[in-house]
This record gives structure tokens, sequence and C-alpha cells, in this order.
């Protein structure tokens, strides 16, 4: 809770400030959810770690519902993209500016465990790949949706680096690796549909890397 002068109130024992879970994850993308941490969420909200413990169980799980609501913000329509080559290619470009945006959610996309609106974002990505192109399964579509999304999550150039020279090596020298590395992977993936080898997994969001309770299958 903020008062109207410059201080917080301190809150009082027993009784929570009035906040939100929402208001939490607007202060935790504030914070940036590469240095996420409770009490920097807590001093944003004026509140006590307390407060944010009440709402939210523990840091990894604020960390994932932020991360999940910034990954819901990805567009995933692309009518004009007939290709899945196509249409994986502008999804990398549009995470890949959702990641200059909101650093820190590339560990989320790598590591999970996910969220159920983040497993709808893969469902519908599958559904996407699968609608372009009659040779590809639900396997198949995993694969091809989820790597792309890790590789570019991967690709990511960290803020900061371990060079002397700050400014080495630049930004664009990773941007250029990262979009030759991603046609590169659709380019082989295409060559080996093309020969019948699609590749084999068990496709999200069937998979057990959620939250959530195993789902019935």
């Amino acid at each position: 809770m903020r008062s109207d002068s410059k201080n917080p109130v301190t809150p009082r024992l027993g009784r929570p400030p009035l906040t939100s879970v929402e208001d939490i994850l607007d202060a935790a993308e504030r914070v940036g959810l590469d240095r996420l941490t409770r009490a920097g969420v807590a001093r944003e909200l004026g509140v006590s770690d307390a407060t944010i413990r009440h709402h939210v169980e523990s840091i990894d799980r604020l960390y994932a519902l932020a991360c999940a609501r910034v990954f819901g913000r990805l567009r995933l329509d692309a009518d004009d993209e007939q290709s899945w080559q196509a249409y994986l290619r502008v999804l990398s470009q549009r995470f890949t500016a959702l990641l200059k945006e909101s650093p820190g959610v590339e560990d989320y996309v790598l590591r999970g465990p996910y969220e159920e609106t983040t497993l709808g974002v893969f469902e519908r990505i599958i559904e996407e790949l699968m609608g372009r192109d009659s040779r590809l399964d639900r396997r198949a579509a995993h694969v091809l949706g989820s790597r792309l999304l890790t590789l570019t999550a991967a690709l990511r150039p960290p803020r900061r680096n371990r060079y002397p020279n700050e400014q080495y090596p630049r930004s664009e020298i990773y941007e250029d690796q990262a979009a030759w590395t991603i046609d590169a992977f659709l380019i082989g993936a295409d060559k080996l549909i093309a020969i019948g080898q699609l590749p084999d997994a068990v496709p999200t969001p069937d998979a057990e890397w959620s939250h959530l309770p195993p789902r019935l299958r």
C-alpha cells in the first residue's frame, strides 16, 4: 500500500496491505525479470516481503507467472505466411523483439516449468504448423515449434559480457549469427522432412512440464 506522501506506509502485522497478484506481476516487470527478487518487488509496491509471499508462494512461481504473462503477448497469427518455414521465421523475429523488451523471459522458455497459459501458446503454435503442412503430425510440429523458440531464446545476446570492451561483440554480430542459425535450422529441418525423417518427441502440452498436476492421457 502506498501513501500520498513520499514515504510508504509501514504495513500493520497480521493485515496484508491491499494489493493483488496482477499488481505484483506489474511490479515484477518494472523491476526486471532478469534481476527479479521478492525484496525488489516489495520495495516497488511499498509493501513487506511477507505480503508478496501471501499472494505468491515462492520467488520461482512469481518469476514463472510474470514470464508466462509476458510470453503470452507473443503474436501467433501470420496469415500471410503460407509455409511452416516462413511462419517460424516470423515467429522467431517476434520472439526476439519480445526478449529485447523483457530480458529474462528466455530462461523461462528454455527451462520451465511452464504455466498453463504457456502450454496454450505451445498448442497454438503446433496447430499453426500442422495447418500449413499436412506432412506434420503433432510430434513433428511440437519439435519444430519448441526448438525454434528455444533456439531463439538461447541465441539472445546477454545484457553484459565478459569481454574487457563492453562494446564487443557488437549486437549486430549477435543478430546476424542468430538469424543465420535460425535459417540453418529451418533449411535443414525442411530437407529432413522432405525425405520422410520427421522428428519424434512427446508434444507439449501432453508432457508433464508445468506447475499443474499431470494431465490425464
